[in-house]
């Protein structure tokens, strides 16, 4: 087996055992997981640390969701996109965030994945196809 494929595995390791039992990081795992690398650190442990820092940052966005908006209230947009099951309140992280260049409307990001729907975006989809 090559060393990437043991970097790549040990970090998968790692990153399982900082998953809680509600599927989430858990930053005192984490904590522990690094405390213990830093005491003894494994060969290529700078590689296993970048690994595994990808592997949770990706987790973590698969949970994460940013809201940005133009005009409304956070709650109605939040409840009207569980309503259209976009996303699920009660298993994200929301956080709302008001856009000045959003015309009108809002934008989801779920991890790599982003909703607009927006005066802007809409605009700008009218204006592509014209040219």
């Amino acid at each position: 087996m090559s060393s990437s494929n043991k970097v790549f595995k040990v970090a998968q390791l790692l990153l399982n055992q900082s998953i809680g039992e509600n599927g989430r990081i858990d930053s005192e795992k984490v904590s522990a997981i690094l405390n213990e690398l830093r005491e003894n650190p494994p060969y290529k442990h700078i590689e296993i640390l970048k690994r595994f820092g990808f592997l949770v940052r990706r987790h973590m966005s698969s949970y994460q969701v940013r809201l940005e908006f133009k005009g409304g209230d956070r709650s109605e947009i939040t409840s009207s996109l569980c309503k259209k099951n976009l996303i699920n309140e009660n298993a994200t992280d929301v956080q709302a965030v008001d856009c000045p260049s959003l015309i009108a409307g809002f934008r989801v990001k779920i991890g790599d994945d982003v909703y607009e729907d927006s005066i802007a975006n809409r605009l700008n989809n009218v204006r592509k196809a014209l040219l």
